[in-house]
């Protein structure tokens, strides 16, 4: 009897498992975000001159965000308004809606579904594809993408594609928008036992040729790997990349990136530590070809140093590549309340020996420190400084004076309400 008892007992609590999954999948809902920053800057992005003064202004954005899933058809659509306070004049009429997603999925048959339409494209760590949340105008893709999951979850595989023009033409694919021309990528995921994962990820990247003699669409390859590792107290991950193929400038790619990063939680502690490497240009570069790698569409805020001096990788390093040593440490104050402090050190993957003034490696440090409050599940505030020790070396880089105080400090808001939340019974 104990046997069977135990057996219908666990039958049943599989069944209730299948009707809450189904509960999940098939549900409308009705959502909103309200986020609002206010930022004071004095040497954010680049560093501080003689004639600098400080910057002061509030930004916004607001959201309304439709999902919906129901009988194998699941749908996104998430409006928003982003906007400067005062940055139009009063009673100007200024269109300022944007379509941050709209998308269409269709589940084909077991595991399969497809997806179309403009759709946030971000994978792993976001170190090549991510949607870079932090900015009030996110990274979103006008794409295809078909997506497999097998039985247990353990393997997910996505293959994408994207297709720009500029309009509606009568002829010819001509694309002068600052934009990627075609965009393919194939990734895929294996979980493995003990909360570790490997993942893979392809991605060719056309773009317009800026050449007039040469054929209109050059394009990259950019392949790679990552090997996570969380269990229990400790994270883990190791990823390499490798990029090769035209730029639009038709120079001959070679280039190569490396990061790892282990850390270990100790009761309410955490201390992390890790390493970039970005191949850039060496002296004896020929004009013709590149060593420096490229992030294409990555959430670099996420990685180099929350003041954004290396957000646009590679024009940020001259084409010298990056080499970034960094720690993080965080510390939970209470179930609300954790405080977060970062230090990175930036330097040039290559010094710069061909310029008039010599460019050494070393480029400073940016210590960062947030104080994150979640007092209810809908209500996120963060409060933030960072400074900028910057060498001599970062001048040259990125103009303005190290000599200079260089710091940036933000308060920002979130709150996402639930306007309306339905479950559809089968």
């Amino acid at each position: 009897m104990a046997r069977k008892a135990s057996f219908l007992f666990l039958l049943a609590m599989y069944f209730l498992n299948i009707i809450k999954a189904n509960a999940q999948e098939n549900s409308f809902s009705i959502t909103g975000q309200y986020r609002t920053r206010t930022e004071l800057r004095y040497g954010y992005r680049t560093l501080a001159s003689d004639s600098s003064t400080a910057a002061f202004f509030i930004t916004q954005r607001a959201r309304l965000i439709v999902d919906y899933n129901k009988d194998k058809v699941s749908t996104k659509i998430s409006i928003q308004d982003s906007r400067t306070w005062g940055d139009v004049e009063l009673k100007n009429d200024f269109a300022s809606l944007q379509v941050n997603e709209l998308w269409l999925e269709l589940f084909i048959q077991k595991g399969f579904s497809i997806k179309l339409g403009r759709q946030e494209l971000a994978y792993d760590d976001h170190r090549l594809l991510g949607n870079l949340d932090w900015a009030n105008l996110t990274i979103s893709h006008d794409a295809v993408l078909l997506k497999y999951t097998n039985e247990n979850a353990t393997i997910k595989w996505h293959l994408g594609a994207a297709f720009n023009q500029s309009g509606e033409p009568l002829f010819g694919t001509n694309y002068t928008l600052k934009n990627y021309k075609t965009l393919g990528f194939s990734w895929i995921k294996k979980e493995l036992k003990s909360g570790q994962s490997l993942s893979g990820i392809v991605i060719v990247n056309g773009m317009t040729s800026t050449n007039a003699n040469t054929k209109k669409l050059k394009a990259t390859c950019t392949l790679g790997s990552i090997y996570n590792y969380d269990y229990k107290s400790v994270k883990a991950l190791i990823g390499t990349y490798y990029q090769v193929g035209k730029t639009e400038n038709n120079l001959n790619v070679n280039a190569l990136m490396i990061n790892a990063y282990a850390e270990k939680k100790i009761k309410k502690k955490s201390i992390g530590i890790g390493i970039d490497y970005l191949s850039g240009n060496k002296d004896n570069t020929i004009n013709t070809e590149s060593k420096t790698f490229n992030t294409l569409y990555a959430t670099n805020h996420k990685f180099y140093g929350y003041m954004d001096y290396f957000i646009n990788i590679p024009t940020d390093t001259k084409l010298r590549g990056l080499l970034n040593p960094y720690i993080k440490f965080s510390y939970a104050l209470s179930k609300s309340a954790i405080f977060y402090f970062d230090l990175q050190k930036f330097m040039l993957a290559n010094e710069n020996n061909t310029a008039l003034i010599k460019i050494a490696k070393n480029l400073g440090t940016e210590v960062d420190a947030i104080l994150e409050l979640k007092p209810s599940a809908l209500i996120n505030l963060q409060f933030g400084y960072s400074m900028m020790l910057a060498t001599q070396n970062m001048e040259y880089i990125k103009g303005g004076k190290s000599n200079h105080y260089n710091g940036w400090a933000f308060v920002m808001l979130k709150v996402s309400p639930v306007f309306l939340k339905n479950e559809f019974k089968n």
